[in-house]
């Protein structure tokens, strides 16, 4: 194992005993290795790293059973205390899918793919410029109606409730896949 590597090793675990997970990405200062740059090393569960669908439906859940209030402003508390993330609705989103910060309805695309209606599936968004909602489930195998979770806005806080495919296109909503769920 290079010195490079070694010390990205121990920087990782140094951060998971103290209940952080992380990505190691440079050598301190000074230590010269073979690589003019380090190779990330992954941790299963890091933020910003892969995560499975039932993972992002348990971390919405979360805030749903919590009734965490909408704001623009404020932030709350991930189910860990790992992060706090804005409580509007592209907070919410990033935040279950443990993303690295609260992202903006304007940046969430850069870490998610466009899909077809009928592949979405649990942890998927729905997207439209301004507002966005975490895809739970289809209320039957028809695939016209599904459950969402959001955060709706000051009046309506956490929401989660059935809305139409044709409801969402024409409000002009569209699907996206999270590049890194599993």
């Amino acid at each position: 194992m290079s010195i490079r590597r070694a010390i990205a090793v121990t920087a990782l675990s140094l951060g998971l005993l103290s209940g952080f997970g992380s990505t190691a990405t440079a050598a301190p200062e000074g230590v010269e290795g073979t690589d003019s740059t380090i190779q990330q090393v992954e941790v299963a569960g890091a933020y910003g790293g892969a995560i499975t669908r039932a993972e992002v439906i348990s971390r919405a859940k979360n805030w749903w059973d919590r009734k965490v209030p909408y704001s623009q402003t404020a932030s709350a508390w991930d189910v860990n205390h790992g992060k706090q993330y804005r409580t509007d609705c592209s907070g919410f989103v990033s935040m279950a899918w443990k993303l690295t910060s609260s992202r903006t309805t304007s940046t969430l695309d850069e870490v998610s793919t466009k899909i077809a209606w009928a592949n979405l599936q649990p942890g998927d968004m729905i997207l439209r410029n301004g507002h966005v909602k975490l895809f739970e489930k289809w209320t039957s195998s028809a695939k016209t109606a599904m459950w969402i979770y959001e955060e709706g806005s000051t009046s309506t806080d956490m929401d989660h409730e059935t809305v139409t495919v044709a409801t969402l296109k024409s409000g002009g909503y569209a699907p996206w896949k999270y590049k890194n769920i599993r």
